[in-house]
């Protein structure tokens, strides 16, 4: 069983819902799914590019099969908006819900009454034990990218930094701390730094990166858990005019480190797939309901854990890797 834990970048904002319609181009739906079939999304978050890119993908999925897509979503993290929002998408009898919720046992009771009534529900934040139909979310093991992402990083010893946002959240030490076992038994020579931790503030990993850069003149690498904290690596080391010295290595694609990829400095990306997540999670649903059960619905399927990439300046426009790179929006 995935382990469960509060996921996603701290952000701020102000709870919306919103309702999306997801239909086929014609009357006739583009699958075998029919048109009475409604899907109800909460999302929180969805300030995060990673999150409304999850979003984005249901969307795509929801008009590829025909049917009715309804988000409730907040830009907060905050528990209360994100159990409103819950309450009202099930108040709207959807005929299967997914949610995304921080606190994956959030709404445990919520899930076992829907699912009793033969409602599916699919998370990406799986329950233990089992109370949902379906959990598909991003694959935690990322120790294979090591050997490619270490490509860059010149030969010799030296010493290596791991900013890692804030400690403690398991979907960021999930999927960096098995990528940074395997950096550390590729290269011993490489002498491991105190992590930093910005707390998600680009102006502070910017600060905190420069005075470590100034301290540590044989600073080879930068390993960067998310988003922001990468964007402060980057300032950094283009401030210190090192990036020919410093390979900096990062979790996500979000807009500024996509940015930065392609200006160099950041030699790689080691990104999720969210478009995947998003349509694979309407997709499950959507074949359950089209198989016509009746009764409860199980919790024994196999859990599904999407690929993360590598992407380089060379990669990131190609065309297969889009779904790899974060939107802000569809």
């Amino acid at each position: 069983m995935k382990p469960t834990y509060p996921r996603g970048l701290i952000a701020l904002g102000i709870a919306a819902t919103m309702t999306l319609s997801a239909c086929g181009d014609s009357d006739e739906p583009s699958s075998t799914s029919g048109g009475d079939i409604t899907i109800a999304g909460v999302l929180a978050n969805t300030s995060d590019p990673f999150l409304a890119s999850v979003q984005c993908g249901a969307a795509e999925e929801a008009k590829d099969r025909g049917l009715t897509l309804k988000m409730y979503t907040s830009t907060a993290i905050d528990d209360n908006e994100t159990a409103s929002n819950f309450q009202t998408a099930t108040l709207k009898t959807p005929s299967g819900i997914f949610a995304d919720p921080f606190n994956g046992q959030q709404f445990v009771a919520q899930y076992k009454q829907l699912m009793q009534k033969g409602v599916p529900v699919v998370t990406t934040t799986g329950t233990d034990p089992r109370t949902e139909y379906q959990a598909i979310f991003s694959d935690y093991n990322t120790a294979p990218f090591a050997d490619e992402a270490l490509s860059g990083v010149s030969d010799g010893p030296g010493s290596m930094l791991y900013m890692g946002g804030a400690p403690g959240i398991p979907p960021l030490e999930g999927r960096t701390l098995p990528f940074l076992d395997a950096v550390a038994a590729a290269r011993p020579d490489l002498e491991r730094l105190e992590d930093e931790f910005s707390g998600f503030d680009t102006n502070k990993a910017t600060t905190d990166a420069t005075s470590i850069i100034i301290a540590n003149k044989d600073l080879k690498l930068i390993v960067v858990a998310a988003g922001p904290d990468a964007a402060g690596a980057a300032a950094a080391v283009k401030q210190a005019g090192k990036q020919d010295d410093i390979t900096v290595i990062a979790f996500d694609a979000i807009p500024p480190e996509v940015a930065a990829l392609k200006e160099g400095t950041i030699d790689v990306l080691i990104a999720q797939n969210p478009f995947e997540i998003g349509r694979q999670q309407v997709g499950a649903l959507v074949d359950y309901l089209d198989e016509d059960h009746s009764g409860p619905v199980p919790t024994d399927q196999e859990e599904i854990a999407i690929p993360s990439k590598v992407l380089t300046a060379d990669t990131v426009d190609d065309a297969e890797n889009s779904d790899y790179v974060y939107k802000a929006s569809c």
